[in-house]
C-alpha cells in the first residue's frame, strides 16, 4: 500500500491488517473490509490471550550496563536534568545529554574533549522540501578514496537531539568505518508536523 502524498515519491510501506485500516483516515487506499475486521479481530483477541497468559509470568530482569555505561549514567544524573515526559519539546532539548556527561567524566580524568583531529568536517546547507537543510560532512584525513558514504540521521524520536549533540558518533563512525559521514539536521516535531523529518531524511 502506498502512502501517496504523506511520504516523499518512491517511499512506501507494506501494510497488511488492522495496521492499514488506521492509515485510512490518512488517505491511503481503503482495505478489503473483512480483511481489516478479520485482522482486527484478530489481534484483540492474541492480545487478550498474551494478558492472560502472563498474569502470573514473572518479570523478566532488567539488562544492567557495564561499569564503563554505568558512569556516564550517574553523571548525567549528576548534571541534574529532570524526567524528559514531564518537559516540553523545546525544555526537553536543553537538557544535559549523555554526550555533556561523557564530556563531564573525561574532564574529570584529566583526558582531553577535543573532537578527534583525523576527521575533517565542513557544515554546508542542502535544499529540501520545507528550505534548506543543515548537513555536517566528516571525512577521513587519511586512507585513499573514494570513501564510501553513509547518511547519518541523530537519535532524538524526531523531536530532540541534534547534529552538535550527535557529534562524536557521527565522527567516530566516519573513523572506525574510513567512511564520508553525513549527518543530516531534519526538522523536529512538534513545530514540524510529520512527515517533515521523513521528508527531509529522504531529500538529504
Amino acid at each position: 500500500m502506498s502512502l501517496g502524498p504523506q511520504l516523499p515519491r518512491g517511499l512506501a510501506l507494506t501494510l497488511t491488517g488492522a495496521t492499514a485500516l488506521s492509515l485510512t483516515a490518512l488517505g491511503c487506499s481503503k482495505p478489503a473490509a473483512n480483511t481489516a475486521d478479520t485482522a482486527a479481530v484478530a489481534a484483540t483477541t492474541d492480545s487478550t490471550a498474551m494478558r492472560a497468559n502472563n498474569a502470573n509470568a514473572p518479570a523478566p530482569a532488567m539488562a544492567q550496563p557495564d561499569p564503563q555505561m554505568q558512569a556516564v549514567l550517574d553523571q548525567l544524573a549528576a548534571l541534574g536534568g529532570k524526567p524528559i515526559a514531564t518537559l516540553t519539546a523545546p525544555e526537553a532539548r536543553k537538557q544535559p545529554t549523555p554526550a555533556d556527561a561523557v564530556k563531564a567524566l573525561l574532564t574529570k580524568q584529566g583526558k582531553s574533549t577535543a573532537p578527534d583531529a583525523s576527521i575533517s568536517t565542513v557544515n554546508r546547507t542542502i535544499p529540501g522540501p520545507g528550505g534548506a537543510i543543515p548537513v555536517r560532512i566528516y571525512t577521513p584525513k587519511t586512507g585513499n578514496g573514494p570513501f564510501p558514504v553513509v547518511v547519518y540521521y541523530h537519535g532524538g524520536g524526531w523531536v530532540i537531539g541534534s547534529i552538535d549533540a550527535y557529534d562524536a558518533g557521527a565522527r567516530a563512525l566516519s573513523k572506525l568505518a574510513n567512511a564520508v559521514v553525513v549527518s543530516v539536521g531534519y526538522r523536529l516535531s512538534p513545530e514540524n508536523k510529520f512527515p517533515a523529518a521523513h521528508q527531509d531524511a529522504f531529500a538529504a
